[in-house]
């Protein structure tokens, strides 16, 4: 799994036009989120339900060290050229945001499967712009 994650602003996004057959469900309507921690995220091969563990327990301790509460998981399949089947990557991205709502973090989810336009204003502090890499043999990648 890789996700890169941005201390931001704001985030306005807008569902424009379904790429896969598997993609959700959307409205092709312009959502704006501000004060978020956006995460834009591939899931890989490999990626399993242990590395979303992994990924929220990091996370968490992350928010709490930035005082911040709100996320945004934006499926982002750019980040990697090892990309899972889109079933799994759906099935996973789905298990983030419900481990992330348990860790009672508010949590925003882009739909999966679209072609989206946004734009975004990234906070100017040294923690505002993370790479973040999990595997399966649990070594950073």
């Amino acid at each position: 799994m890789r996700i890169l994650q941005l201390h931001s602003n704001f985030i306005v996004f807008k569902p424009v036009k379904k790429e896969i057959k598997l993609a959700e469900e959307a409205n092709e309507t312009e959502n704006r989120i501000e004060q978020v921690m956006v995460l834009f995220v591939a899931i890989e091969k490999e990626d399993n339900i242990k590395i979303v563990d992994e990924a929220i327990e990091e996370l968490h301790d992350f928010l709490k060290n930035i005082k911040l509460n709100r996320i945004l998981i934006y499926p982002f399949a750019h980040l990697s050229s090892n990309l899972s089947k889109p079933a799994v990557a759906l099935e996973l991205l789905k298990e983030l945001e419900k481990k992330a709502k348990n860790k009672q973090i508010e949590t925003f989810r882009a739909p999966f499967g679209w072609t989206k336009q946004f734009t975004i204003s990234i906070k100017g502090h040294p923690l505002a712009e993370q790479s973040r890499s999990y595997s399966p043999s649990g070594k950073k990648k």
